[in-house]
């Protein structure tokens, strides 16, 4: 119900952007005639991409207001989409028509085969064509979280031994416009990732997911007593606000591995890999006060 007195502002704003782009239309047409031979088309384009632009962002602005009480985010992602998509389709045909280009001359001519051909194998056009398939396909929506996993971005794994990981990134997925789609990571930043990325890379989407697994791996030496030590690391880590469980995870010629794994709300990765490690710590010091060697190798 907030919403319904933003509507008229909104509109009102509309209709002064064109009435602005109409009388610097008249203004134009009062110029020697000279000037409007040379720069009249040049002109006109401007007050399009002007105008265009206003009316823009005018209307992303209101349907992103509009969203979130009356559409609901999925459908508000395809239409503020679709009406990007619209809006500059139109700015471009205007200026083109600006320009003296007819929408005939465009649509069936060879010049027009020669753009769409030429786009075809650049990178814009193919981000555009995969965020209409984002937005028609739903792999996520705008709100949820997400991690994707692809072969261009690499990632530097870890020199110690650990388990096998994914080279995901990963966040709360902000907007999805049409070339990039707007990621939050856990560290406040925004990342834009482009739409051509993610149409072909393995997404998880944790929108259902109310817990954040976890896991964190690390090596004792072989001399140690592993069931006292799983006891002793048990008994640390009930006072958590998490569940821990942990169990021998892997053995080498000197050590075995022991493996934490559970599931949190709400914590990152590294914020339970701190929580964690506050608690090993000690008993890892413990330890090395009787057996005067190093127990503990964290990854």
């Amino acid at each position: 119900m907030s919403l319904q007195p933003k509507r008229p502002a909104i509109t009102w704003k509309i209709i002064t952007v064109i009435a602005i782009g109409i009388g610097l239309q008249v203004v134009l047409n009062h110029l020697p005639p000279d000037l409007q031979k040379h720069y009249g088309d040049l002109f006109r384009a401007a007050i399009v991409l002007l105008a265009g632009g206003a009316i823009s962002y005018l209307v992303e602005h209101w349907l992103k207001r509009l969203e979130a009480n009356r559409i609901g985010a999925r459908r508000a992602t395809s239409v503020r989409f679709m009406a990007r998509l619209v809006l500059y389709l139109a700015i471009a045909l205007a200026v083109l028509a600006a320009f003296g280009v007819g929408l005939s001359s465009v649509v069936f001519g060879s010049a027009f085969v020669t753009v769409i051909l030429g786009l075809a194998g650049q990178n814009f056009f193919a981000n555009l064509i995969a965020g209409i398939g984002l937005v028609i396909f739903h792999p996520f929506d705008v709100g949820d979280r997400i991690s994707f996993v692809t072969w261009q971005y690499t990632m530097m794994m870890a020199s110690y031994p650990h388990e096998a990981t994914k080279p995901a990134y990963g966040g709360i997925v902000r907007d999805i416009n049409l070339a990039y789609t707007t990621l939050e990571t856990d560290e406040g930043i925004s990342m834009l990732v482009p739409n051509g990325i993610l149409i072909q890379a393995s997404i998880e989407n944790h929108h259902d997911q109310q817990q954040r697994p976890y896991r964190f791996r690390f090596d004792m030496d072989l001399r140690l007593n592993p069931d006292h030590l799983l006891d002793r690391i048990n008994d640390r880590l009930h006072t958590l606000p998490y569940p821990v469980h942990a169990r021998l995870a892997d053995l080498s010629p000197t050590s075995f591995s022991i493996l934490l794994y559970g599931e949190t709300r709400g914590l990152t990765p590294d914020a339970v890999k701190h929580d964690l490690l506050r608690h090993l710590i000690p008993i890892t010091q413990e330890l090395d006060a009787t057996t005067k060697t190093p127990k503990l190798d964290s990854h």
